[in-house]
């Protein structure tokens, strides 16, 4: 079994949330659009055949990983979600509740102003969950900057331009994604083949999740290089429209291992939390199956039995995880974690069926973790989420910590 060491933060250790990250309240679902142009309907049973994963390739697993260091890279965060990497090592922050976005770069913390700021301000809804949630620099133009909200006729991907402190007007790139007090969704990413990704959730109606014509309970695949073109389907998404994968609870974590596997974390009901491997027109079972839970006998991690693709790890129950942004290198997956109040590091095994080890403890005592990525130096940077309304906040919280890793 691959091993991690486990690491206390003792100085910063927080009580335990008691509070449920997934509770959700349904609201109507307003008609989604994309450039004003209704999302076409596609056959209620989804694809044709049910496309299996396969596990990643492994070259020399990393059976251990140890802490070496952790440094404050920002604190005083209120109800930090993201954290996007600039490739000169600067670091974009979305501020959920205040829809504000600041930027972290040499230990300086600097909230945006100008027209899109004031944008954001005036029109974001936050509520429970929702907010100004991810974020996304455009691979080609770090300048433009894409970002997830909430507002009130639904949750919206915006585009804007970045120039030094202030924040360009927003335009809009996708609408009319469902929207709720709780399972929003919200992580969007650039994948490797220059697609941006969307993670959406159910918006506490499950049946959404199985609607291939909703935008509800999915993860979506579109076109977005700042131009005019932006929020189209990107070419081969598997029903022509916008939806890359389907039948999901709530998405909040997005990456992509080193040969290109995609990998999603999302959150379970009560029974389990998941980590999935996303293929292109797979259905991951929400609200048919929860984990391994309700699925055939037999069935192991990682499998597609009876049109439906089950999650290469899981945390069961979810009081243990409650996963939310995700990062991912040679090593494995790095997943943060808000009720479990903790980084885990899930390896990659060569020898599993799914191609990964169980879930590893990697930090703990930090309190409720929203994200981890990497920084331009390969550190990884964690974002703590004890203001949220459900943690308990020490001195300085929230914090974007810089962790360093040794093997």
């Amino acid at each position: 079994m691959t091993r991690a060491k486990r690491h206390v933060i003792a100085f910063m250790g927080v009580g335990a949330a008691t509070l449920s990250a997934c509770a959700g309240t349904p609201s109507e679902a307003p008609a989604a659009t994309t450039g004003g142009s209704p999302v076409p309907a596609v056959s209620a049973g989804g694809a044709t055949a049910a496309p299996s994963i396969a596990p990643p390739s492994v070259s020399t697993p990393i059976t251990e990983l140890d802490v070496a260091g952790v440094t404050d890279a920002a604190t005083g965060l209120p109800a930090p979600w993201d954290a996007e990497v600039a490739p000169d090592g600067t670091v974009w922050v979305s501020l959920r509740d205040t829809g504000e976005i600041a930027r972290v770069e040499a230990g300086e913390v600097t909230t945006l102003a100008g027209p899109g700021a004031d944008a954001l301000a005036a029109t974001v809804e936050a509520a429970g969950e929702a907010g100004l949630l991810g974020l996304a620099l455009l691979p080609s133009d770090p300048r433009v900057l894409y970002a997830y909200v909430t507002r009130a006729d639904g949750n919206a991907v915006v585009r804007m331009a970045l120039e030094d402190d202030a924040l360009g007007a927003p335009v809009d790139v996708l609408t009319g994604i469902p929207k709720a007090a709780n399972h929003d969704g919200g992580r969007i990413a650039f994948g490797p083949d220059g697609y941006l990704y969307v993670a959406t959730g159910d918006a506490g109606q499950p049946e959404l999740a199985q609607d291939p014509s909703s935008l509800a309970g999915k993860v979506l695949r579109l076109q977005a290089d700042g131009t005019d073109a932006d929020g189209a389907p990107a070419p081969d998404n598997p029903w022509g429209t916008l939806v890359w994968s389907m039948g999901h609870r709530n998405v909040q974590g997005l990456a992509w291992l080193p040969d290109g596997t995609m990998v999603a974390s999302e959150f379970g009901q009560s029974d389990a939390d998941e980590l999935n491997v996303i293929v292109p027109g797979a259905n991951y079972g929400w609200p048919h199956v929860e984990g391994l839970v309700g699925a055939p006998e037999g069935t192991e991690l990682g499998a597609t039995v009876s049109g439906f693709t089950y999650p290469v790890a899981q945390w069961s129950p979810t009081s243990t995880a409650s996963p939310s942004g995700i990062a991912a290198s040679a090593a494995g997956v790095f997943v943060a974690a808000l009720r479990g109040e903790a980084v885990f590091w899930v390896p990659l095994d060569g020898s599993a069926a799914s191609g990964f080890a169980e879930p590893q403890t990697l930090l703990d005592g930090v309190g409720r973790v929203r994200d981890v990525s990497h920084s331009a130096r390969g550190e990884l940077l964690v974002l703590t989420n004890n203001t949220d309304g459900r943690g308990d906040p020490n001195d300085g919280d929230d914090r974007l910590l810089r962790v360093e890793l040794t093997q």
